[in-house]
């Protein structure tokens, strides 16, 4: 994907995955040194800001907590504040990447509803006002934009809208597909010591291991620890 890395101190948003809660911030604490705003610890979204897009792809490349990361271009409680927030947004930060020979896709995530392709279809059709020139890829996209509404937490009770929603420029991914192909159901052996892939990951990045590090541990019990070092 194109991106313009120069730019620093721009405002993120993360979608999280929401399993291993309590390790969240240690981790990302222990990855990088953050400011964290508009932030609650068990929300699918966080809001950072004072970082450089480096940063946040540092961390996404270690991050088995956070799906993706966004640069966020405009927030709101509802989809006519979004649309004033992107409104308000500076031509000149989207002009980048809104150029008339490139190409680009809007993706629409939503967390704690599943909506049918029509009504997807019809969100993204409703972002009409914005200003893109390229052409529409959906298999290869030099630029990925993405519409993200919240539901919040409680599956028993599922608003009809969404508690928040967020558009922003696709940044980077995590590294979620590690815990798939680590998973117990992969392993030829398992013992009852066996540690959760996710688990192991996370222990990892809070003990700062990084490459041609030593790790000794003594519980190492079926292995998993080590494979994820």
């Amino acid at each position: 994907m194109a991106a313009n890395t120069s730019r620093s101190c721009l405002q993120f948003l993360l979608q999280l995955a929401q399993d291993n809660l309590d390790f969240r911030l240690p981790v990302w604490i222990m990855i990088i040194i953050y400011s964290i705003l508009m932030m609650s610890l068990f929300a699918p979204f966080w809001c950072l800001e004072g970082l450089s897009e480096e940063d946040v792809k540092h961390v996404m490349a270690r991050s088995v907590c956070a799906k993706s990361a966004f640069e966020l271009w405009g927030h709101g409680r509802t989809h006519s504040e979004l649309k004033t927030s992107l409104l308000n947004y500076p031509v000149e930060k989207m002009r980048p990447f809104m150029q008339q020979e490139s190409t680009y896709r809007i993706n629409v995530y939503t967390f704690n509803k599943t909506l049918e392709f029509a009504e997807r279809i019809k969100r993204i059709d409703d972002m009409e006002y914005l200003p893109f020139e390229g052409t529409v890829s959906l298999k290869n996209p030099q630029h990925i934009f993405s519409l993200l509404e919240d539901y919040g937490t409680d599956p028993n009770n599922i608003p009809e809208v969404p508690n928040y929603v967020y558009f922003g420029r696709w940044i980077a991914d995590g590294q979620r597909e590690l815990i798939r192909s680590h998973s117990v159901k992969n392993r030829h052996f398992i013992g009852n010591t066996s540690m959760d892939a996710g688990l192991s990951f996370i222990m990892a990045n809070h003990a700062k291991v990084k490459q041609n590090d030593v790790v000794f541990d003594p519980f190492v019990g079926t292995g998993m620890f080590c494979l994820c070092l």
